[in-house]
């Protein structure tokens, strides 16, 4: 094999799809059991994607795959301060847009993209690296079973624990961000009308997306002081449903969660390097963002395509697709974008917790400032959208102009 892809998630099954017609020889390596598309009604665990990774799904052929019943556009995004008047709304029209994202089960673009993997990709389910090292000018992979692959380009996408980079010794400490999140599934009381919102309160961000089916179940991700969350989640169900209700504002009306509650850490971590010789790291490997803006999978997918572009550009050159030359072009291109992009992110965190008077005064009048000036909005809704340059161009195809 030529390349050898240790995780089968989101960003290592893009990887995997993307690198169709580039006559390489790849094996994914994958912890969890085969996927399979989702059925009934669409689980809590959910990703916005941006227009720029729906084009680059589209590319590799995944995006056809997903049933219409697992995708929810969104046109309108409301942002508001859950401590003053401040807020903002964008419209996916105002930028000549028929949507500002899609809400996707993570499972469900999982399946799609295992079911769009090309000829040339070997996918191993249900199975765990025991032993990561590298041996001459190749890395070795032995996996619990006793299996032993061996392959010149090492990739990754193995999660925030990531093994391949412990082995690559990659630094890469997590930050706790002093939150965790309550998630799942809501039942509101009025219709979602495809409309992502997202309230700032003192405690931490309250995200309610919208999930296909009637109009009226939207995801919850809810982050919070960890002493608070565990004084909600030991609430009856009729009390947590309550101090949703209250904390959403009553911007849907009444909620009720439906099924188990479930709490998640919030961290965040920003590996010093992406690639080593013959190696690289992308997706939850090589970055964390904090959730609240629904960035991390946009980032990771990117990722991916970066890369798939970079091993292209070398076998054009006639190069090995893992020449150090390809491997540093995508560090280069990835890593500076993804660390502005955690600055930021911390750096809205920081501005909505702060409770100073003089603090709240400059939030709520900045975002009154920005909902009433269209330019600002409509630069701010392009970015949403992940209209910044040119998309990778993968070997699968041309970009889908929309």
């Amino acid at each position: 094999m030529d390349v050898m892809i240790v995780g089968g998630g989101m960003a290592g099954g893009m990887l995997a799809a993307a690198l169709a017609d580039t006559g390489l020889r790849v094996r994914v390596l994958d912890a969890a059991p085969e996927p399979a598309m989702p059925e009934g009604p669409a689980r809590p665990r959910v990703s916005a994607l941006t227009e720029a990774s729906q084009r680059m799904l589209s590319q590799v052929d995944a995006w056809a795959r997903l049933p219409a019943e697992r995708v929810q556009a969104y046109a309108r995004m409301q942002v508001w301060d859950g401590d003053g008047t401040g807020e903002v709304e964008f419209d996916a029209a105002s930028v000549q847009a028929s949507a500002l994202g899609w809400i996707v089960e993570n499972e469900a673009l999982v399946a799609a993209l295992y079911a769009a993997r090309p000829a040339n990709v070997v996918w191993h389910s249900s199975v765990r690296a025991r032993d990561i090292r590298r041996q001459g000018e190749v890395w070795q992979v032995t996996l619990d079973d006793g299996q032993v692959f061996r392959a010149p380009l090492l990739v990754g996408a193995d999660g925030a624990r990531s093994r391949v980079r412990d082995a690559a010794g990659i630094p890469a400490p997590l930050q706790d961000t002093g939150h965790v999140a309550i998630v799942g599934s809501v039942r509101s009381e009025h219709d979602h009308g495809a409309c992502a919102r997202q309230r700032f309160l003192t405690s931490g961000p309250l995200a309610l997306l919208p999930l296909p089916g009637d109009g009226r179940d939207v995801s919850l991700v809810w982050s919070l002081w960890p002493k608070e969350a565990e004084r909600l989640m030991a609430l009856p169900p009729e009390a947590f449903d309550l101090a949703l209700s209250q904390a959403s504002g009553g911007c849907l009306g009444a909620l009720a969660f439906q099924g188990a509650r479930q709490v998640i850490p919030i961290h965040t971590l920003h590996a010093s390097d992406y690639v080593r010789p013959g190696l690289a790291l992308m997706g939850d490997a090589a970055h964390v963002v904090h959730p609240l803006a629904g960035q991390g999978i946009n980032l990771g997918l990117l990722d991916a395509a970066v890369l798939a572009e970079e091993m292209q550009r070398a076998l054009s050159r006639g190069l090995p697709a893992w020449h150090d030359s390809a491997l540093n072009r995508y560090q280069r291109r990835r890593w500076g974008h993804n660390a502005l992009m955690i600055r930021a992110l911390s750096g809205i965190k920081a501005l909505f917790e702060a409770n100073g008077l003089e603090w709240r005064w400059a939030r709520n009048t900045g975002m009154r400032w920005v909902n009433r000036l269209a330019p600002v909005k409509q630069m701010l809704a392009r970015e949403a959208l992940g209209r910044k340059g040119d998309l990778p161009q993968l070997a699968r195809g041309p970009v889908i102009e929309r």
